[in-house]
């Protein structure tokens, strides 16, 4: 499997070459364009597990905020290539994992290979009802793993300390430890600070930051759209 990205950082896409016989999976919406030798079969689960499995699965992404199914596309007879694009305009991201472990941001999940496993991992009822909904996913596993960002992503070599707004976050190394708290630590800056919910990491490991907060950008556009 070759995956190329193309457009960056603004508009990117990423186009997944396949050898003949070779699986790529997928979030529900993410195929822009396949051509003819692939074909795709769109299912809860993993191939081979049991419906109980992946229906319990399936809807542990919706509430992560993935979509129910997954799809695979699979070159069949011939080598074959699949397009995959975010629905934020924003940039795009490949690890390759082996036998290691990345959390992502609950919407940040595009594509990967069939060895990584995707699953979604609670953050806690403090940031559920703290309105920011930090409910991340925990890739593992061995493979290419596909994700997205909404605006540019910058990647960060924590090393003790740091902090981002829970909005800008896109993924992170299970090395890291995290906390989510007010920013400045009391309800004044909470309030009035217009900073929300931040989150705390410490450790040693990699972090992605995204330029662009979805939550933020929802609040100023919404209003200004007319009603349905």
């Amino acid at each position: 499997m070759e995956i190329s990205i193309h457009h960056r950082p603004s508009y990117a896409m990423a186009q997944v070459d396949l050898v003949a016989g070779e699986t790529v999976v997928a979030e529900g919406g993410a195929m822009v364009s396949m051509n003819k030798h692939v074909t795709m079969e769109t299912s809860a689960g993993k191939k081979g597990e049991g419906k109980l499995k992946g229906l319990m699965k399936g809807l542990k992404r919706m509430v992560a905020g993935e979509s129910f199914f997954l799809n695979r596309f699979t070159a069949n007879d011939a080598p074959g290539h699949v397009m995959f694009a975010p629905t934020f305009q924003g940039d795009v991201m490949v690890e390759e994992l082996n036998q290691s472990t990345l959390m992502l941001q609950s919407t940040a999940f595009m594509a990967s290979g069939t060895g990584v496993e995707v699953d979604s991992k609670w953050g806690g009822a403090k940031t559920f009802f703290g309105g920011e909904g930090l409910i991340m996913l925990k890739a593992t596993g061995t493979g290419p793993l596909i994700f997205n960002s909404f605006g540019g992503i910058k990647e960060i070599a924590v090393e003790g300390k740091y902090i981002v707004d829970t909005g800008h976050i896109v993924a992170f190394d299970d090395s890291l430890n995290f906390t989510v708290n007010k920013f400045g630590g009391g309800w004044k800056n909470f309030i009035f600070g217009g900073e929300g919910l931040v989150c705390t990491f410490s450790g040693s490991g990699r972090l992605w930051i995204q330029t662009r907060n979805p939550r933020g950008f929802g609040q100023e556009v919404g209003p200004k759209l007319p009603p349905r």
